[in-house]
């Protein structure tokens, strides 16, 4: 077999590639059995055609003398990723590519043809005994540059395996971004040119990084994974363990660099441009509900001011040399709300970056009998907000949601939600028994985090419910396993262990760190648990939340 007839060597050419020389063999003049047709464009037909949608322009390249199957790589600094490419090969006639082309017996297929940043590739099969010339004409479209003063950003799109997300979704959201960004909604807003754009497919994170962040060195994982928008199945780690996350970015960054989750699909634009706002040096505002960068998410929240504005259109904010923005610099909690009178207005909002304590902790005793006649007698009806439902009794502190609490971990309910408020009613026991000094909500937490047998048993509804749903996607999508769920399950209530406070929750924390019959993510979550049992031993829950609000973007 002559070497041209592999598949697997590639041409590669720059424009200014030295062509083929030689004398070159030819095909047989055209004959039977081929039929030939003709057909005429009429005089004016050009005129009601569409016009080509960007800028375009066409080059006919000689490869020289080949035969058999070739991937031929085009080297042209004015092709990218989102160019249109069309192509067009033939036999080319003697005397160069001026002279044209003509058809033989010689068959010349196309397979592919792949834009790519910096260049083209086709897979083209020339079915003849020699080395015949091959001609091969392209056509490149490329898109509108954008006005002057309009930005451009390029997004690489990741998710993790146990998620499905489609290129088409991921357009989607982009598309919804630039539209939350361009429009101009009411008096405040300020029209910002800022469209987004996909760079490549949507990619599979790498099997290092968790599809659950717990903890510090697991959002270290996500964000270290390449530039970009990441999505995972659960965020419970934002500058420390927290509930019902679904946003997650650094403030200033040289790069796109967010961390989300799935959400309702009107509203996923929302949470990436306001955790992208971060990348580009923006902390929360609390001044207008409405507000891009407010901390809770809304369908009407689309307005930007022109100081955003103007962020936005800088980009990253280390983007012009800028440092990004040190640990206490972001007023990224929520400073400057109120807590609405009724509770259940207040648990009925999806805060991006988890309940925040400053509000939550100011609802009484009265306020936890209503939420917890939501969890116990109607928890189906607002299974939406259980994960806000959990945090807010658990920030309140009163006893009588201890056994509720553990009896809805308990439950043999499943679902993405209510998965998600079993963690976070874990976590947040701890913060019950700091205030309450519950022993029964201490007790429940060391035998969740110790014992797995007990964790693998929690966790089993889910991992049914995952399995299902992981089937129905198909197989670009890994169901997350029992152990894994179990896992999680273990490291909340670890968490839960050292936000409560006590002498005997610290030793328990301490004692996991290298128990052999824990889970290993738990002797590693023990590490970071310890560091923050101790800080809230030493200066108190007040303290601790204030340095993790401070800090929360300081990642």
């Amino acid at each position: 077999m002559s070497p041209n007839d592999r598949l697997d060597r590639d041409a590669a050419l720059s424009l200014d590639h030295p062509r083929t020389t030689g004398d070159p063999a030819v095909s047989s003049a055209y004959q039977a059995p081929y039929a030939e047709a003709e057909a005429q464009v009429q005089a004016g037909a050009a005129s009601i055609a569409p016009a080509l949608s960007g800028n375009g322009f066409t080059y006919r390249h000689d490869w020289g003398l080949r035969r058999g199957q070739w991937v031929l790589r085009l080297n042209w600094d004015q092709i990218g990723t989102r160019s249109q490419v069309f192509v067009a090969i033939g036999e080319g006639a003697p005397g160069g590519p001026e002279a044209g082309k003509f058809i033989g017996s010689a068959r010349y297929t196309l397979h592919n043809v792949a834009p790519r940043a910096g260049g083209v590739d086709i897979w083209v099969d020339i079915a003849w005994g020699a080395d015949i010339p091959l001609y091969v004409d392209y056509l490149i479209v490329n898109p509108n540059a954008a006005p002057p003063g309009n930005r451009t950003v390029s997004v690489t799109v990741h998710r993790h395996s146990s998620v499905a997300l489609s290129d088409a979704e991921a357009d989607r959201i982009l598309a919804d971004m630039g539209a939350i960004l361009q429009n101009d909604d009411t008096g405040p807003d300020v029209a910002t040119p800022v469209q987004f754009v996909r760079n490549g497919a949507v990619r599979v994170l790498p099997a290092t990084v968790p599809g659950t962040i717990q903890t510090s060195a697991d959002l270290t994982a996500l964000l270290t994974a390449g530039s970009g928008v990441k999505i995972v199945q659960a965020i419970r780690w934002c500058g420390g363990p927290g509930d019902s996350i679904i946003g997650c970015a650094p403030v200033g960054s040289t790069t796109v660099n967010v961390a989300a989750v799935r959400f309702t699909a009107n509203q996923e634009g929302l949470i990436w441009v306001h955790e992208y706002g971060h990348n580009c040096g923006l902390p929360h505002r609390t001044d207008d509900p409405r507000a891009v960068m407010y901390p809770s998410v809304g369908v009407d929240h689309n307005v930007v001011n022109g100081t955003e504005s103007a962020a936005y259109l800088a980009g990253p904010l280390s983007i012009d040399g800028k440092e990004v923005m040190p640990a206490g610099g972001c007023s990224c909690g929520a400073g400057g709300l109120q807590a609405p009178s009724d509770v259940r207005d207040f648990v009925s909002q999806h805060w991006i970056e988890g309940v925040p304590y400053e509000l939550a902790s100011q609802y009484t005793e009265k306020d936890a009998r209503l939420l917890l006649d939501w969890l116990v007698n109607e928890p189906e009806r607002h299974e939406e907000f259980l994960p806000q439902i959990v945090a807010t009794l658990g920030y309140i502190g009163s006893t009588i949601a201890v056994q509720p609490m553990i009896d809805f971990v308990r439950s043999q309910r499943s679902g993405r939600a209510v998965f998600n408020a079993k963690n976070a009613a874990l976590l947040r026991l701890g913060d019950l028994a700091n205030l309450s000094g519950s022993q029964a909500a201490v007790g429940f937490l060391k035998q969740v985090a110790g014992d797995m047998a007990l964790a693998r048993s929690l966790a089993a509804p889910q991992a049914k419910q995952e399995a299902s749903e992981a089937a129905k996607a198909g197989a670009a999508v890994v169901a997350p396993s029992a152990e894994t769920l179990a896992a999680e399950l273990a490291v909340s209530a670890t968490f839960g262990l050292a936000l409560a406070g006590t002498t005997e929750s610290q030793r328990a924390v301490e004692s996991f760190k290298a128990d052999p019959d824990a889970f290993a993510s738990v002797n590693q979550a023990a590490g970071e648990a310890a560091q923050i049992a101790a800080t809230v031993r030493a200066k108190g829950r007040e303290a601790y939340y204030k340095m993790k609000a401070e800090q929360r973007h300081h990642l």
